[in-house]
């Protein structure tokens, strides 16, 4: 493989200055030889024939000279086998041509905060911050530029609250490693964190350079116990043995708040060291004095298994195929763990996306990023060009937005249907946010449909953002696609509400226990507006015969209530045109009135049911659905003032689109059935509250 790192390391040896004495000594149980490199100021220190082996997450430091020697310039970058520790220990320890000699009560302290640490992963440096300051982060980031790595060649293996911020503000989000949210991925993020320090056993290593072994890999010793002995003394010597060098062995070595080099996984925190530890060192120093033989050491061993299985948090978690397993590893191995973020991951829209190139913009100009694509450049060109007099864009991040779809794997990050930009300019204090779709059909005519029925329902009060519809060349496909832009409509779907939003306030802010009665009324309110715009709307699919109630597509905003004084529902948007006008009966029949209502009304009373038994203990049934259809009301008599008021302007609205999409007829079915839709607001609330009764009863 020539990826660059191997271009780099072969353009030190051939050009840089070399020292004229490699350095040899023992660590990590194995001689080493160390080749030195002066380029400039920086200074490269190379593993001996690295570059023939550099296999997945080989070790890299990286730290500034005047961090080891006072007034020095330049860097140190090391490459290694192994582990950090195996050129952080010779490098702060002097023993690497004198770079630098810090006490030994100050290295852990620099290791965590003055030097970076990264590893080469097919081919790509993954800085792991930990610690370190943010802008050193980004320092580091740019001198790693200046000698010849591109931006998407050097990523940020964590999710650093500030350091993201910085990449947001450079355009350069996609540089930070994406958090998975499938099972699909987050089985790659493992396989991809496996690795080796020096024998066969292998680990789960995380961004902040923890060694995680798994019960299972730990259990397979048993099996090397019985094939090869004297591998099975190497590994265990790799776990509890002291090397030359250091003062800890690599499970008793602190790593990052409270993990160590080496972490048996899924126990709860010190009950490793308390008992495993200390029972894995004493079948070590039984082998070294030779105190048993083979025997006793395979009994001693099962002993030690048994006890490491029987302590696991959770029975799951020695099953290295279980969903339990799986997301409970992904979050130690991202990061996420240390941050509190709860103990799932949560598909939430932001976690959906996932950052893709764009540009950096320099002076309201664009400077594109190696791997931004078409689509990309024409949707950087459309915000351009809504650019007011002397406004400029200051930065824009670009996103695939993730569907459910996305998690079979048939799609790769980039091919999916619907994009994300977020934008700041210089005369917006806030970010603004569209989101960019390929148009569901490529019928002829079918983007004029589209933009058609979303100004026609906005007109009557249906909560649609702006549309803007753009054509590109597709350069794979070889022919014109069709694509629009809508602003991102500001909140989160019914089941992406978090939790502490219904949450009851205390007197002097703070929550209480229990859920808040009005804010469970308010929004079942705003579920009834939803549903009466959703039946304007004539939502339905017939290849599924559904409405689109309920599933996702209806945006629930909060704001400040001065009345309540809290936060409060307050607002629903739809995000999705998809559907309208679909019912396939345009008759003026009551039959058809009755399977219009009958239909409806059923999906509606079924979503609220659904809402009601997660916030049963706030609130009773009946007065929840009397608030939805509270909501329902009030919104059909408002779109229906609209119409009444502008009646033949509505009426004749006729945007003169191919007949095959008979939008004419359409429309004029969805103004006459919300004539009756009023009309009929009584029978409609005691049908509707029978429906819901039935669901209870099932």
């Amino acid at each position: 493989m020539n990826t660059t790192i191997h271009q780099f390391i072969s353009r030190v040896r051939r050009e840089a200055r070399r020292k004229p004495m490699p350095v040899t000594f023992k660590t990590m149980g194995r001689e080493r030889v160390f080749c030195g490199y002066d380029w400039g100021d920086d200074t490269f220190v190379f593993e001996k024939d690295v570059w023939k082996r550099l296999e997945n997450h080989s070790p890299m430091l990286i730290v500034r000279k005047r961090d080891l020697v006072k007034g020095a310039g330049g860097y140190i970058l090391t490459l290694t086998s192994g582990n950090h520790t195996v050129a952080a220990i010779p490098l702060l320890s002097g023993q690497l041509w004198n770079l630098g000699r810090v006490p030994a009560a100050r290295r852990s302290r620099m290791l965590q905060g003055d030097v970076l640490c990264a590893n080469v992963v097919n081919g790509v440096i993954e800085i792991s911050q930990r610690d370190v300051p943010t802008g050193r982060v980004t320092e580091t980031d740019e001198w790693l530029q200046s000698v010849g790595f591109a931006l998407n060649e050097v990523i940020m293996a964590e999710r650093n609250d500030a350091t993201l911020g910085h990449y947001r503000r450079q355009g350069q989000e996609w540089r930070i490693k994406p958090l998975a949210w499938t099972r699909r991925e987050m089985d790659a993020a493992l396989r991809m964190s496996r690795t080796h320090i020096n024998t066969c056993l292998k680990y789960y290593h995380s961004a902040k350079g923890v060694h995680f072994l798994s019960y299972t890999d730990f259990h397979a010793l048993d099996a090397v116990l019985a094939q090869d002995y004297a591998q099975f003394v190497e590994c265990l010597r790799e776990l509890v043995s002291i090397f030359e060098g250091d003062v800890r062995s690599c499970m008793r070595a602190p790593k990052f708040h409270g993990h160590h080099e080496i972490e048996l996984f899924g126990l709860r925190r010190g009950e490793a060291l308390e008992q495993l530890v200390p029972e894995l060192e004493k079948l070590m120093e039984g082998i070294a004095l030779k105190r048993l033989d083979q025997t006793e050491v395979v009994k001693r061993f099962q002993t030690i298994d048994a006890l490491f299985k029987a302590s696991l948090e959770r029975p799951e978690l020695a099953d290295d195929t279980s969903g339990d397993f799986v997301e409970t590893l992904y979050m130690h191995l991202t990061g996420e763990v240390y941050y509190g973020h709860g103990d799932s991951v949560s598909p939430a829209f932001d976690d959906r996306r996932t950052a893709l190139p764009g540009a950096t913009f320099r002076g309201g100009l664009p400077d594109f990023h190696p791997g931004a694509d078409d689509r990309t450049r024409v949707l950087l060109a459309n915000v351009e060009q809504m650019m007011s007099q002397d406004e400029r864009v200051e930065y824009a991040n670009l996103y695939e937005v993730r569907s459910d779809s996305d998690a079979t794997g048939k799609l790769s990050v980039g091919a999916g249907v619907t994009r994300e930009i977020v934008f700041k300019t210089n005369r917006r204090p806030l970010c603004t946010s569209l989101i960019e779709k390929r148009l569901a059909l490529k019928m002829p005519g079918y983007g004029s449909y589209m933009l058609a029925r979303v100004q026609a329902f906005k007109a009557l009060g249906v909560g649609f953002g702006e549309y803007r519809l753009l054509m590109r060349l597709d350069s794979q496909a070889g022919r014109e696609m069709n694509y629009f832009i809508r602003n991102r409509c500001p909140g989160e779907p019914l089941d992406d509400i978090p939790p502490r939003m219904f949450q009851r306030t205390g007197e002097f802010g703070g929550s209480e226990a229990g859920e808040d009665p009005e804010v469970v009324l308010a929004l079942g309110a705003l579920l009834g507006d939803a549903a009466a715009q959703n039946l304007v709307l004539k939502k339905f699919l017939p290849e599924t015969r559904h409405c689109r109630y309920g599933v996702g597509k209806e945006v629930f905003e909060f704001g400040y209530d001065i009345g309540s004084k809290r936060e409060m529902p307050m607002r629903v948007m739809l995000c999705s045109i998809r559907g309208s006008l679909g019912w396939p009966d345009t008759s003026y029949t009551e039959e058809n009135l009755k399977n219009l209502f009958d239909f409806y009304l059923d999906a509606y009373a079924k979503e609220l049911c659904r809402y009601w038994a997660k916030h049963r203990e706030a609130v009773e049934l009946n007065a929840l659905a009397d608030r939805f259809f509270d909501g329902f009301e009030f919104k059909t008599r408002e779109m229906h003032w609209n119409y009444s008021v502008r009646r033949e302007q509505f009426d004749d609205f006729d945007p003169h689109l191919r007949h095959n999409y008979a939008f004419t007829k359409k429309w004029h079915f969805a103004l006459w059935s919300l004539d009756r839709q009023l009309r009929r607001l009584e029978p409609l609330r005691k049908l509707f509250k029978e429906k819901v009764q039935s669901f209870v009863a099932e």
